[in-house]
Order: C-alpha cells, then sequence, then structure tokens
C-alpha cells in the first residue's frame, strides 16, 4: 500500500470528523498501528482541527466575513443566521458568531474529505484494471468472463507490512458464494502451510478455505462465501480445520 496517497486521500479528516463509515475506521485504525506516519498525520489533524474552532471566535468579523459565511451557509441550503456588524461585540455575539463558523468549517472539510476519499478510491479501481489488462488475452475464457461480469464484486487485495509488495485480486460473486482468486505477488507457501482466505463478517472472521497458491495466472475458485461480508484477509496457516486466522500471518487484505 502507498501510505503517502492514503494519507492525502481525504480519509484522515473523514475519520477525525466522524462521517467515515464503520468499515472505513475499522480499515483505518488498523493501518495506524502498522504505519507510524499514519499515526501521526491523524494526531497533527485532530491538534489542528481543535485548535482551529477553539480560536476561530477570538475575533469580531468584518463585513467581508459576514457575506462569505452567509453564501457558504445558503449554498449548503441551511438556514443563515442574523449576524449584527454594528452593534458593539460582547462575548455573547462572540460565542454566537463561532457556532456557524465552526459548523461551516466541519460541512467543509467534510465535504472536502468525502470528495478526495471518492477520487483516491477511483485511482484504486483505475491501477487494479491497468494492472490485470495485459492478462486478459492469455485467460481461460472462464476467467474473462469472471472479470467481465457487471454482478460479480471485484475487490483489491493488498499486502500487509512486512508483506506489502504482495497483491492478488478476488472476484466475489453474492448469488453464487463462490470466491476467485488471482495471484500477482505472493510469496509460494511452504509445504507444510497454505494460504487461508477469511471473511469479516460483524467484525468477526469467518473462514472460507485454504488459497492453492502453486495456481498461478488464472483464478483460484473457493466456495461457501458469507453473506454480509465487508472485507477479507489471507493468512498463512497449518494445513488442517483452522477456525481463527493467524493475525501475525497476514500477507493479504482488502474490503469491499
Amino acid at each position: 500500500m502507498d501510505i503517502n496517497n492514503y494519507i492525502s486521500s481525504g480519509i484522515i479528516e473523514m475519520y477525525v470528523m466522524g462521517i467515515c463509515s464503520p468499515e472505513e475506521k475499522a480499515e483505518l485504525e488498523l493501518l495506524r498501528l502498522q504505519y507510524p506516519e499514519l499515526h501521526t498525520a491523524i494526531i497533527e489533524f485532530e491538534k489542528a482541527f481543535e485548535n482551529n474552532l477553539l480560536h476561530s471566535g477570538t475575533e469580531e468579523p468584518g463585513a467581508a466575513t459576514d457575506e462569505s459565511i452567509l453564501q457558504t451557509l445558503k449554498s449548503l441550503q441551511a438556514p443563515a443566521p442574523v449576524i449584527s456588524i454594528n452593534a458593539k461585540p460582547t462575548e455573547t455575539k462572540k460565542a454566537n458568531w463561532m457556532m456557524p463558523v465552526a459548523a461551516t468549517a466541519i460541512l467543509l472539510l467534510g465535504i472536502s474529505g468525502i470528495y478526495n476519499y471518492t477520487m483516491y478510491k477511483k485511482v484504486q479501481a483505475q491501477e487494479l484494471a491497468l494492472a490485470t489488462k495485459d492478462k486478459d488475452s492469455s485467460l481461460p475464457a472462464a476467467d474473462y468472463a469472471v472479470m467481465k461480469n457487471p454482478a460479480i464484486t471485484p475487490v483489491a487485495m493488498y499486502g500487509v507490512a512486512p508483506y506489502t509488495l504482495c497483491r492478488c485480486t478476488m472476484y466475489w460473486d453474492k448469488k453464487t458464494g463462490k470466491a476467485y482468486i488471482m495471484i500477482h505477488h505472493l510469496i509460494p507457501s511452504p509445504e507444510d502451510k497454505k494460504y487461508q482466505l477469511w471473511a469479516m463478517v460483524n467484525n468477526k472472521p469467518v473462514n472460507v478455505g485454504m488459497v492453492h497458491d502453486e495456481i498461478r495466472d488464472r483464478f483460484i475458485e473457493l466456495a461457501n462465501v458469507p453473506e454480509g461480508a465487508t472485507a477479507f484477509s489471507v493468512t498463512l496457516e497449518n494445513i488442517g480445520a483452522n477456525q481463527t486466522p493467524s493475525t501475525d500471518k497476514t500477507f493479504l487484505y482488502g474490503k469491499i
């Protein structure tokens, strides 16, 4: 994962302001444990945001500022407050004036964060499409049909530190409950171990099955993907019936 692109995507702003989804929040909190620079960026934005709100009402606004705030609120279809700019300033008026400023700042930052994160996701999808484009011509017809089926959900699986170079693509057919995994970069599993796919359902891992990574350049098919999955991970496990993942051996992670 390119953590710098992730930091600049807008997800930090959405997280601090509490407007990201539970899945996005869980992903960020997992990644901040792996990337110190992400944790630092979150702390710095929290401090800057708090400081901005605490000091935004220390000075009485001028006419130009009043008009800017009113126009912004109108554009967001929010009721415009009546602001007196001629009356003698008092502590009460300063406090009242600070409320629409803070509300406007939160709305604008929220909109900006959502827009940036949406564009970040679009770029990710484009990169995934480019990564698989060159393989299309050599794929079996059945695999090619999976990739082109709009009813099947693609899931980009990225490497988890320290295995950040690992990559694979998964396609999930929600109607049949099947998953189709194609390996791009993944360390070959040793003889006594196998990769295992897990689905996150209600924040709990559910075993989907073993990933036979000796299969390359075409899809590895697994069945019985549970309904309601919001994310997937691949861990390296001892061969057998493992019911809980070895989180310290997580090689891949991807979310819907």
